[in-house]
């Protein structure tokens, strides 16, 4: 993007992708139909960064946000992990597994040769507003990375290599080991911050902090609300309940207990983040399939149901803010069982770096696509 912000006079686009590991296949499935879809609703191609105005993503999600802003189509994000996913997930040799599981290199030589060794934050390159989402283990805060000229720590973060943000967002604890970055504060002084997966906060799924990035003048887009104004599509990367086998608890070591806390902690923050988009977002009209299987986990968990979402909503004045369409998957047996996935294990495909579950995962994102992709109902956004 240039040093300026200036938009034609119509609905704003917002694009949001969960973190997941090798589960970004799911949301990589459904952006290749996006695509298609749109194209031939508009009659010309046209890639996804010219169709939204804000992708934000984590994780897994920021490697896919990240290449769409740079342009580049969907199944060459969709190959990205057809062609690298078993090598990136290749475990390390003892005694460095005591520290993480998996090396560094390979996915930072990746993304450098996709991303571009010298493609920073505030590149040129960059065809569309970005939002990346960070934890920064040393001062124990979440660090949301976008490219707008007018944000406040965009003097101190353009100039940070974009693939060291994007490894960053990806460092999941246990995974792989954090990223150091070089990061100048705004009296001149350079501080070496270790960040980790941004979905070790409330952000695995991005959606409510990119419509505040979108919205809260304190962002500086200030783009107005409603959901004739402005349109949030976001793309989850499969979800369940965080169980463990009776009496199977008390025999968990330290390791255990870290990979479901990581585990757990992401599918809360799912939970959380698509509770308060539904109860501000108003569903598209027309034919979209709306999935229930978010709104069942909200049942099962305890958390508000939807008699309370709608006394919420009632305190709202029944006032949406925006056009909120949530596309994601629950990875159980009877939901697999009714895409026609019989022969995919439901428990297999939970686990982020499953290298032998990436044909299913691509099997589950094309069927959930086919499923729930309908741009003909958002067609007034882009047309």
């Amino acid at each position: 993007m240039n040093g300026s912000l200036s938009y034609p006079p119509r609905p704003r686009r917002l694009l949001s992708i969960d973190g997941g590991g090798l589960a970004g296949l799911i949301p990589a499935e459904a952006l290749i139909l996006i695509e298609k879809q749109l194209d031939d609703l508009t009659g010309q191609q046209r890639p996804l960064c010219e169709r939204f105005d804000l992708i934000g993503g984590t994780s897994t999600g920021a490697i896919l946000a990240a290449g769409l802003c740079l342009g580049l189509k969907a199944t060459e994000l969709r190959d990205f992990y057809l062609n690298f996913g078993k090598g990136i997930f290749t475990k390390v040799f003892l005694p460095v597994r005591f520290w993480h599981s998996y090396p560094s290199e390979p996915l930072e030589g990746h993304l450098k040769d996709v991303f571009g060794e010298n493609t920073t934050l505030g590149s040129a390159k960059l065809r569309s507003q970005i939002l990346i989402v960070a934890k920064n283990a040393t001062l124990g805060t979440t660090w949301f990375f976008t490219n707008n000229p007018k944000g406040k720590y965009y003097s101190t973060n353009a100039s940070l290599p974009l693939w060291q943000i994007v490894r960053a967002s990806s460092a999941a604890p246990t995974f792989f080991p954090p990223r150091k970055i070089m990061v100048p504060d705004q009296q001149g002084q350079v501080h070496n911050y270790e960040f980790i997966d941004g979905g070790v906060s409330s952000y695995n799924n991005p959606s409510l902090q990119l419509f505040l990035e979108a919205t809260d003048p304190q962002y500086s887009f200030g783009w107005p609300t409603g959901p004739d104004k402005l349109l949030l599509v976001s793309l989850g990367t499969g979800f369940n309940s965080s169980t463990i086998d009776e009496g199977k608890a008390s025999g968990y070591n330290l390791l255990d207990w870290a990979r479901y806390s990581v585990k757990g902690l992401l599918g809360d923050a799912n939970l959380q983040q698509n509770v308060l988009m539904r109860l501000i977002g108003e569903h598209p009209a027309g034919p979209v399939v709306v999935s229930a299987a978010e709104r069942d986990a909200v049942r099962a968990s305890g958390a508000p149901g939807d008699s309370s979402l709608a006394t919420l909503d009632a305190g709202l004045g029944g006032r949406k803010l925006l056009t909120y369409q949530r596309i994601t998957v629950s990875l159980t047996r009877e939901r697999l069982d009714g895409l026609g996935l019989k022969a995919v294990d439901p428990v297999k495909v939970r686990e982020m770096d499953a290298v032998d579950q990436i044909g299913n995962m691509q099997r589950i994102g094309a069927a959930i696509a086919r499923e729930q992709v309908r741009m003909e109902a958002l067609k007034k956004f882009f047309v």
